[in-house]
C-alpha cells in the first residue's frame, strides 16, 4: 500500500476544508448563467473586427488606427476576430482591503470576489478554454481540476499587488477583480503592462455598499486594513459628503485609466446578486 506523506495529507485536508464551499458556489452560478458552452472569440487572421489594443513593439505602423488614435494621448492597432477557444487570465485581490464587511454585506469582499473569479472561470472551462491564474508561473490549461487547482492557489492569498504579466500568451483575456482602491499611477502601470504584451481586459470592482455611502453617524473610530493606521471621528456624519466625493473620484480615475488602456469596467456591490453580475461579466468578456 502506497504511503502519503504528512505534507500531502495536509494539502489533502486544506482542500477538503475549503474547496466545497468556493467550488460548489461557483459551479452552482455558472449552471444558472450558462446552459451550454461556445467558445470566446480573440484577435487574429480574419475580417471581422474585434478590439483596438495599444500600439506596441514588433507591431506594423501600417495597422494602426489613425481614427482611433486621434481620439486618445496614442496609437492604436486595431485586431480583427479570429474564431478559436480563448485563454482567460484571471487574478483576483485577497489583500488585507478586501476582508473589509460592513453591516450592509453578508460577507466580506474578498468571498465574494473569488466566487464571481472562480464562476466566471468556470464558464470558460465548459466552453473548452483554459484557464491560468495572472502572475502564476503555470501554463494555462484546461480539464477537470483546473478550477480546484485556481481555488486552492487562491486560497494561499495574495498581498493585493496586481502583478506583471509573465507567461501570458498574446492575444488572451485578462480579468482582474479588486476594489481598486490603490494609487490610480500604480495601477496605471500594471494594467499598462498587460496591454503591452498583447492582452485584452476587462476590470470588475468589487465594493462593500458602505464605502460608498459612509453610513456611521457619531463617534467612530475607522481602522487601517492595509496600512496602520487609525482615525477616531467626534461626527461621522461631517465626513460623508466629502468622503462620498472622493471616493466617487478614485473610481472616475480608474474608470478613465480602463478606457484609455481598452479596458472594461463593471461595478459590483457586495450586497447584489452574484448571478446577475456573472451574467453580465461573461456577456462582455466574450462580446469585446
Amino acid at each position: 500500500m502506497p504511503t502519503v506523506s504528512p505534507t500531502s495529507q495536509t494539502r489533502a485536508r486544506q482542500l477538503g476544508d475549503v474547496l466545497p464551499p468556493l467550488v460548489v458556489r461557483a459551479e452552482r452560478i455558472a449552471a444558472t448563467v450558462l446552459q451550454g458552452s461556445h467558445g470566446l472569440r480573440r484577435a487574429g487572421v480574419g475580417e471581422n473586427f474585434w478590439a483596438y489594443r495599444p500600439y506596441g513593439f514588433g507591431d506594423s505602423a501600417q495597422r494602426i488606427d489613425w481614427r482611433k488614435s486621434a481620439k486618445t494621448d496614442e496609437p492604436f492597432i486595431k485586431d480583427n476576430e479570429w474564431q478559436t477557444v480563448n485563454t482567460l487570465w484571471l487574478w483576483v485581490n485577497l489583500g488585507p482591503r478586501m476582508k473589509f464587511m460592513s453591516h450592509l454585506a453578508s460577507e466580506p469582499k474578498q468571498d465574494q470576489a473569488q466566487v464571481l473569479g472562480l464562476a466566471l472561470a468556470a464558464l470558460s472551462l465548459r466552453a473548452h478554454e483554459r484557464v491560468g491564474l495572472l502572475g502564476s508561473q503555470a501554463r494555462a490549461s484546461f480539464g477537470r481540476d483546473v478550477l480546484s487547482r485556481i481555488a486552492f492557489t487562491m486560497t494561499q492569498g495574495n498581498d493585493g499587488n496586481l502583478p506583471a504579466p509573465s507567461a501570458l500568451q498574446r492575444r488572451s483575456t485578462a480579468l482582474i477583480i479588486s476594489d481598486f482602491l490603490e494609487e490610480p499611477e500604480a495601477l496605471r502601470h500594471r494594467l499598462r503592462l498587460i496591454t503591452e504584451s498583447g492582452m485584452r481586459g476587462h476590470l470588475l470592482q468589487v465594493t462593500d455598499p458602505a464605502e460608498e455611502s459612509l453610513p456611521y453617524s457619531g463617534r467612530t473610530d475607522f481602522l487601517g486594513l492595509d496600512v496602520q493606521a487609525r482615525f477616531k471621528a467626534g461626527k461621522a456624519q461631517n465626513l460623508r459628503s466629502e468622503y462620498v466625493k472622493a471616493f466617487e473620484h478614485q473610481r472616475a480615475e480608474v474608470q478613465t485609466i480602463a478606457r484609455k488602456l481598452g479596458f472594461s469596467f463593471q461595478l459590483h456591490h457586495t450586497d447584489q446578486s452574484l448571478s446577475a453580475t456573472v451574467l453580465k461579466l461573461y456577456q462582455r468578456v466574450g462580446e469585446k
